[in-house]
């Protein structure tokens, strides 16, 4: 866990909450959490190391430095929200999951002490109680999840409640700058969700905030299997959800220039992270398309793209690399034979024409077929790990996290199968993103790099930007996601996007989300003309990423003269890679 590296003149305590003046334009208001005040790394502050802004004065309310001043206004600042709710009578549920540490309830004398055995166990978010239940027996069940709640007739000494951790206060403050000017004031704040990523134009506000919620600690190994010589939080593998708590703020300050904006803009990307460097070949020409594609139709195909001299860096394969009756493609182990015989044959093909390729995956949680426990869990973590490694030991260079079907892997704490699920603010793209990216990340590193491969370069997945499909005229809040999101690039926009919302995405999604590598299905998700064509490929070649899928966009299906045009345009793209 990373230390923090802020010296005891930049903080302050104020009641329950704790001031930190990071930098001349960033500070922190934190309430305390149930384990303290953190200073460990979460899974949306990366940077604990800070330069500081040294503590010129302070009073019960309020901390001065040379560059701002803060006032804590908060009704809780003695005494934060209790964690225990009021319970619901009469209430029991669906598809109830045990938490960890009580997987068979536990006996409580009253329902205080039930609630106190929840706030043990960093896995729990709720809690059963019966009263009717005599002394000394299992009457308290500590939970980690449910589908849904019900009143039943027959069980009416049950209550439930829910453990309010993480739901504490978000502080209400004013900042005033060196002159005593307002630069930010909660109760005229009027955006909603401040966990919520969407960094403002430049010169249109005079402080930015940005709440760490849900707040939790990511191992070092993140979403691969925990060493086995670590003992602690092994329900989890080593994610820390016990000192989650609502309100640990951050207050970027912007200042009056476009010199103060960008400053503060990376200011923020020292704070939550940089998206990191893509390899080469990521800006070079991609192509996919959901068609099923035999091995000699794809390596004909590969030779075509090649004999054309069309300049090609991946070529990759939708759903189509599995079967999918009987829920097969719930599963990793049921690749198409009936189309690729030998899989390791075509990625070595792939590999000795120096293309990179990938797989389409729809995850389906092991929770959802009974096999194991929600994310986090080792049953969960272990077959995801698993399942797209063994791949990548056979050749694939990487894989796309495709949320956008019926199903999908859900945030952490959610029993749930379908794709749209949310926790916390913390939706399945952000989450699954997260996995994804890790998973790809962590084998890259432990397995490739230490056998000196460098054929892969660095580690990219493409996943989803945000859970909407972008449309021409959609507002950049309807796309807001996880600040952490962007540390896991490449992104695309979704499925039926049109040219004009794919211009749109590429400057909205650079400015307000911090993603550098938003893309569309170049081409669109049908098959247009030859013109439909040549204007997406134009518009690719001077965008972020150039990924040719939706339909069959294979230039020389159309006629030789949109096949010599097309080729223009890529030779053009990769003429100004250096610069990219």
């Amino acid at each position: 866990a990373a230390v923090i590296g802020v010296a005891a003149s930049d903080e302050a305590i104020l009641g329950s909450f704790r001031v930190q003046t990071l930098s001349p334009r960033l500070l922190r208001i934190e309430p305390r959490g149930p384990k303290g005040y953190e200073n460990r790394t979460t899974f949306t502050v990366v940077n604990r190391s800070w330069r500081g802004a040294s503590i010129t004065s302070k009073t019960s309310t309020t901390v001065s430095t040379d560059h701002y001043s803060v006032e804590l206004v908060s009704e809780h600042l003695t005494t934060p929200p209790a964690p225990c709710s009021e319970p619901q009578p009469n209430t029991a549920a669906f598809d109830r999951v045990n938490s960890a540490q009580f997987p068979a309830g536990a006996a409580a004398k009253d329902r205080g002490e039930c609630c106190a055995m929840c706030a043990t166990d960093h896995t729990c978010s709720g809690w059963f109680y019966d009263a009717s239940v005599p002394a000394g027996q299992t009457n308290c069940w500590p939970t980690t999840s449910f589908s849904s709640l019900y009143s039943p007739m027959d069980n009416v000494g049950i209550d439930f409640a829910w453990f309010a951790r993480g739901e504490g206060e978000v502080p209400s403050v004013v900042v005033r700058d060196a002159s005593g000017k307002v630069v930010y004031d909660t109760k005229a704040d009027v955006e909603s969700s401040p966990n919520l990523l969407h960094w403002p134009a430049p010169l249109q506000k005079q402080a930015y905030v940005l709440v760490d919620y849900p707040r939790f600690h990511v191992p070092e190994w993140g979403p691969s299997p925990m060493p086995a010589d670590v003992l602690e939080l092994r329900e989890t593998n080593g994610y820390d959800f016990g000192n989650d708590v609502n309100g640990d703020t951050y207050i970027v300050l912007l200042g009056d220039t476009m010199d103060d904006y960008h400053a503060a803009r990376q200011e923020l990307l020292d704070l939550i992270g940089n998206s990191p460097q893509l390899p080469d070949y990521a800006y070079g020409t991609w192509f996919t398309w959901w068609h099923a594609y035999t091995f000699a139709d794809a390596t004909e195909e590969v030779k075509r793209w090649q004999a054309g001299h069309l300049p090609l860096d991946v070529w990759a394969l939708d759903m189509n690399w599995r079967r999918t009756a009987n829920h097969m493609d719930r599963f990793y182990n049921h690749p198409n034979t009936d189309l690729f015989p030998n899989f390791t044959e075509w990625f070595q093909f792939l590999r000795h024409r120096g293309l990179r390729t990938y797989f389409n995956d729809h995850p389906f949680p092991v929770a959802g077929r009974n096999a194991g426990g929600l994310q986090t869990s080792p049953e969960e973590v272990s077959f995801r790990y698993q399942g797209l490694t063994e791949w990548m030991e056979r050749g694939l260079t990487t894989w796309w996290f495709d949320r956008n079907w019926a199903f999908s892997i859900p945030p952490p704490f959610i029993n749930e199968s379908y794709t749209g699920c949310n926790w916390k603010g913390l939706s399945n793209t952000g989450w699954g993103s997260h996995i994804y990216f890790g998973t790809v990340a962590h084998y890259d590193k432990h397995v490739r790099d230490a056998r000196g491969d460098s054929f892969y370069q660095r580690p990219m997945t493409l996943t989803k930007f945000a859970p909407t499909d972008w449309r021409p005229g959609m507002s950049s809040y309807d796309h807001r996601d996880s600040p952490a999101q962007h540390r896991f690039p490449v992104w695309w926009t979704g499925d039926q996007v049109p040219l004009l919302a794919s211009v749109e995405s590429m400057v909205t999604a650079g400015l307000h989300s911090l993603k550098p590598y938003v893309h569309s299905d170049c081409g669109g998700d049908f098959r247009g003309g030859a013109d439909d064509l040549i204007r997406w490929t134009g518009h690719c070649t001077f965008g972020t990423i150039f990924r040719y899928h939706g339909e069959d966009h294979r230039p020389w299906s159309y006629n030789q003269k949109t096949e010599a045009t097309v080729k223009k345009y890529l030779d053009t793209r990769y003429r100004m890679l250096p610069t990219i």
